[in-house]
């Protein structure tokens, strides 16, 4: 199975999907898909990183899409930034989404 998918074939899968969106610094989102247990990176028709800079956006741009859920995954460095220990796991943030803006 490939690491990635397109836009264009996301959008005719059959089976709803679960997305990631992905909170890349300076409000830069991206999002995968799990397909088959596996997380699988969206890419544009282009071959490009799916990319938007809202949440709004992606979920506007994923509206023809079968997406079941959306979590936003965001990883944080503020322990790093005060000094902290470095953890065994990552300091990551995990929030679920509406697909519809009109649910969140």
């Amino acid at each position: 199975m490939s690491t990635t998918i397109s836009l264009r074939d996301l959008q005719a899968l059959k089976t709803p999907v679960d997305a990631i969106l992905h909170s890349i610094e300076g409000s830069i989102y991206r999002v995968s898909v799990l397909l088959e247990g596996r997380e699988i990176r969206l890419l544009e028709a282009d071959g490009k990183a799916f990319q938007r800079r809202s949440a709004n956006h992606v979920r506007e741009a994923l509206r023809e899409c079968p997406i079941r859920t959306l979590i936003l995954r965001q990883h944080s460095a503020y322990d790093e930034m005060i000094g902290q220990a470095v953890r065994a796991g990552a300091n990551t943030l995990e929030v679920s989404l509406g697909v519809d803006p009109e649910q969140s």
